[in-house]
């Protein structure tokens, strides 16, 4: 795990109201449309299920489906100006290890298993969720480089590194997400931990061991 001086500063007052308030209506969003089906999902039902207006639904997602497929989005918004606030000789691979694996949205505070596989069986149902699921992932992908591109102080046109930094820590989520739907013993932020690890250790650059 990385050393628990890199720990990043808690969320202030506001932050967390706000994300207390998305997660009503994100657990809302999962248990009506588990309930009645994507079918029957509004957002006036959404709303009135996490006790706030529609209009305050609207002020954190664009539609009833990012409710169920948006949190990609949003965890990538709080890492940007992290990303850029890490200290400036740290390695860029170290900085994306750090900010993710001690974010909110992967601590066991914040994940449950259960939802995540129940909204995941969700969105292999529904082609539109399907749809906007990965434009969230390309959205995570843009942000991740723009934080990356400010940090470094290149032009990403000229400069390839964040695009490429930005596209392996994509993969690296995707991946970890999928192996731990399936085994769920160890901690997610651990397996994210991980997978970093072994990315500064170049483990998937070694050669092939063969058999003695």
């Amino acid at each position: 795990m990385v050393n628990a001086e890199a720990s990043l500063t808690p969320l202030g007052w506001r932050e967390q109201k706000k994300l207390k308030t998305r997660r009503a209506l994100k657990d809302a969003a999962l248990d009506l449309a588990l309930e009645r089906g994507m079918d029957s999902l509004t957002v006036e039902a959404i709303s009135e299920a996490a006790e706030v207006s529609p209009r305050t639904f609207f002020n954190y997602f664009a539609c009833k489906e990012d409710a169920l497929v948006a949190e990609a989005g949003e965890a990538a918004a709080q890492l940007h100006d992290l990303i850029i606030e890490r200290p400036v000789d740290e390695p860029p691979l170290r900085v994306l290890r750090t900010v993710i694996s001690h974010s909110d949205f992967f601590s066991p505070a914040y994940v449950d298993r259960e939802r995540i596989l129940a909204r995941q069986k969700l969105v292999v149902e529904h082609p539109p969720l399907m749809s906007r699921q990965l434009a969230q992932y390309a959205h995570v992908e843009r942000t991740f480089s723009d934080a990356l591109a400010i940090r470094l102080g290149v032009d990403p046109q000229q400069d390839p590194r964040p695009d490429l930094l930005a596209a392996i820590t994509v993969s690296v989520l995707r991946t970890v997400m999928r192996r731990w739907s399936t085994d769920g013993k160890q901690p997610l932020y651990e397996q994210i931990d991980a997978a970093f690890a072994g990315l500064e250790r170049e483990d998937l650059n070694a050669p092939a061991r063969l058999p003695a």
